[in-house]
């Protein structure tokens, strides 16, 4: 396997096992890998709904990942992808990390990466639900937070390989956390985004869920698949989730060894700053919603057809 950049959170001693997880769990190897990359810049050439796209390795690795390196499927999900971010832009567009609502939500430890398990090779993200101001703020900007710690964090090969995992404290989370969500954000996100975004989330665990919370809990669940639905992991205490999670990993605050949330975001936030011109280069990107030669787009970004991407790729020919 080629060599691995840095990334924000080191991986001393994982080459090798980051190496295993893509050749078991992706079928990654290099030959394959490359002839994927060429195959994918083709498609992307001869789509006439791209406008603009980008081509370079890290980007589309993300996809070609998460896909288990099917280039189809790949493909429908870039398609997926640059539709949704045209379809929802007040998710997707401008998302700086020096934007005042963003950068108040950020302050706040609402989001935060906290480490690399060492155990599984995983970026752990972990969100104190509490400490989003519900009555200043609404789902749109919870969503537009998430959707930048993802692609700050996305271009990075262990995060494409390993995964994420998330870590939610939802003790002292009140009834605003729920009812800042309409149902139209609460089904675009969990139809659309989840479909839509190449990202790995391999666990989440959630912690003091309080009762009121069940019903929209389950609700949520409704819509994920059997799989994802495994990967969710319910504490009812702290002492619980110590217990499941490697204390190197958890902050201080949490009975953990490591760095305190405020110390933690403030590493972040600089991180961020090195990221603010890709990040809002992303909006340079065009995918033609009209152009009818390629994939059809349902009301439902979540259902995007799927002959276009993979009808235009089986024309290609790849030895």
């Amino acid at each position: 396997m080629a060599q691995r950049a840095e990334t924000f959170f080191p991986c001393d001693g994982l080459s090798g096992q980051l190496d295993q997880i893509a050749a078991t769990e992706l079928r990654e190897e290099d030959k394959l890998r490359d002839q994927s990359l060429a195959a994918m810049r083709e498609w992307i050439r001869q789509n006439g709904r791209l406008h603009r796209c980008r081509t370079d390795d890290r980007f589309l690795l993300r996809f070609l990942r998460v896909k288990k390196f099917s280039v189809p499927m790949a493909c429908e999900m870039l398609e997926r992808y640059l539709t949704m971010r045209q379809t929802y832009p007040r998710w997707f567009a401008r998302l700086d990390p020096e934007d005042a609502d963003l950068g108040a939500v950020l302050d706040a430890c609402c989001l935060v990466p906290i480490g690399r398990d060492p155990a599984s090779g995983r970026i752990v993200i972990f969100g104190v639900v509490r400490n989003f101001d519900a009555q200043r703020y609404n789902s749109d900007t919870m969503i537009r937070l998430n959707m930048l710690v993802a692609e700050a964090l996305l271009d990075e090969e262990a995060n494409q390989i390993a995964g994420f995992t998330h870590i939610f404290d939802n003790g002292g989370m009140t009834m605003a956390h729920v009812t800042c969500w309409t149902l139209d954000n609460l089904a675009g996100y969990l139809r659309s985004v989840i479909n839509c975004v190449p990202v790995r989330l391999k666990e989440n665990h959630f912690v003091s869920v309080p009762t009121f919370a069940a019903q929209i809990s389950k609700y949520c669940l409704s819509f994920a698949s059997e799989k994802l639905r495994a990967r969710i992991h319910c504490h009812s205490t702290v002492e619980e989730l110590r217990a499941q999670v490697s204390p190197e990993l958890l902050p201080l605050e949490y009975g953990g060894n490591g760095a305190t949330l405020k110390v933690l975001n403030e590493r972040f936030r600089e991180f961020l700053r090195s990221k603010r011109t890709a990040l809002l280069e992303l909006d340079e990107m065009e995918i033609d919603l009209k152009d009818p030669r390629e994939a059809a787009v349902h009301e439902d970004v979540g259902e995007v057809v799927a002959d276009g991407a993979v009808g235009s790729f089986r024309k290609l020919s790849i030895d």
